[in-house]
Formats: C-alpha cells, sequence, structure tokens
C-alpha cells in the first residue's frame, strides 16, 4: 500500500491530489476536468464560448470545487465514534466519577460518508450547465483504542486506518486514493471532543454491531455553487 508524507489537518483535497495542504487542491482538480474534457462536452452547444473560454471554465470549477474539498477527515470520523454507544456509556460513567478514565477498545468497522454538491455555469443569466459532483469517503479502522475521560474522548491509540476516496464529475472519475493513513495524524483530540454533559439523561445501554457501516451525511453542505462567465462575441 502506498505511503506518503501527508499533512495535518488531513483534507480530502490533500489526500486525492496530493501532499501539499490546500494550495494545490484547485489545480489539480482544474487539471483532473480538463484531461475529462467535461466543460467542453457541456459547453458544446454554446457556440460563442472559445476554447480560452472553456480553459477559463475548467480553472474557474476547478478552484469553487477545491474548496468544496476542504473537508476535514479527521472530522468525519470524530463525529462517528461520538454517536457510538460504547464510548458513550464509557463516558457516562467517567463523567459520574471526576478524574476517571477507561480505555475501550472499538471493533472493526467501517464509516462511510458521501457529498454530492454541484456547481451552476450561466452564461448572460442563462443555466447552461449543472456540473454534479460527488465526493465518498470510506474509513476501514482496525484495531483501535480508545480513552475516554471525564465524559469525553481524549485520545486514539494502535490500530490501523485504511481511507478510501473517490471524486467524480457527472459520473465520470476525476481521482480515486486507497492509503492507510496514520490516526495520530488524522485525528486531532486537542482539546478532547466531548460525548455526554451532565445535563444530558442517562442512556440505556445498547448494543453496537460491528458488521453495520455508519453513514455520516453533513449537517450543513451547499447544494450548489453559482459559477458566471461571460459569452464572447
Amino acid at each position: 500500500m502506498p505511503t506518503s508524507t501527508l499533512y495535518a489537518p488531513l483534507t480530502a483535497g490533500a489526500f486525492l491530489f496530493g501532499d501539499s495542504p490546500g494550495a494545490h487542491t484547485a489545480e489539480a482538480v482544474a487539471h483532473a476536468i480538463s484531461q475529462q474534457g467535461a466543460a467542453r462536452s457541456a459547453l458544446r452547444s454554446v457556440r460563442r464560448l472559445s476554447a480560452s473560454s472553456v480553459e477559463t471554465v475548467d480553472r474557474e470549477i476547478g478552484s469553487v470545487t477545491g474548496r468544496l474539498l476542504d473537508l476535514d477527515l479527521g472530522e468525519i470520523l470524530v463525529s462517528s465514534w461520538q454517536k457510538y454507544s460504547k464510548l458513550i456509556e464509557s463516558a457516562e460513567r467517567t463523567l459520574a466519577v471526576p478524574g476517571t478514565e477507561e480505555i475501550v477498545e472499538l471493533v472493526t468497522h467501517r464509516v462511510s460518508s458521501t457529498y454530492s454538491p454541484h456547481v451552476d455555469l450561466t452564461v448572460e443569466r442563462t443555466l447552461i450547465h449543472s456540473f454534479e459532483f460527488e465526493l465518498e469517503v470510506v474509513f476501514d479502522v482496525i484495531g483501535l483504542e480508545a480513552v475516554v475521560r471525564d465524559g469525553a474522548l481524549a485520545m486514539v491509540r494502535a490500530g490501523e486506518c485504511v481511507v478510501t476516496a473517490t471524486l467524480t464529475l457527472d459520473g465520470a472519475r476525476l481521482a480515486k486514493k486507497h492509503h492507510l493513513v496514520n490516526l495520530d495524524l488524522m485525528v486531532r483530540l486537542d482539546p478532547p471532543r466531548r460525548l455526554v454533559s451532565e445535563s444530558d439523561p442517562v442512556r440505556t445501554p445498547t448494543v453496537d454491531s460491528a458488521a453495520t457501516p455508519i453513514d455520516t451525511r453533513p449537517s450543513r453542505w451547499p447544494e450548489a455553487v453559482p459559477l458566471r462567465s461571460r459569452g464572447r462575441g
């Protein structure tokens, strides 16, 4: 499995398009879009747009999408763990006895998350095309230990995490990467992440299933980002 230097915080864009954080993601996305010829295909019916205009559209879509890919992969994992019943039950016990901590062994599990934004291209206030993106991120976590202290997730240690991310545009793949990632790099817990608070009611214990994937979706995600281009006479 490939290994390389990655930077914290680890975003979806940095994971998919190289080692450099942030700055080069937009350029990499624009290049991938240009290679696919997505803009040229979508704008075929617009005769007033020159080849240079199509290149500009590629760059602008790449820039917008690069910002959309500024998604912290560690936050996806931590948000899913905050719903894990064994961690919540441990948090309730440690919160009841201040100063105590527990080590919780998390079974092998998968966390998956899918995002489907789109970018609208308009020419002279007329919608020409809606570029449909899909970003799917899958985490396979093995042998993880979590340290719960005073009602919060304080640390994760040991374990492995294989991340698979796929970005498509209008059904065509722009990028895909499958990588073993250091959890210490991806997951940041300073300060610890609160699992329960003193005001929360005590839950009835439940059983987590190792075979059931956890689907996480963003509570807020831009449905459309308008992109405007001037026609050329």
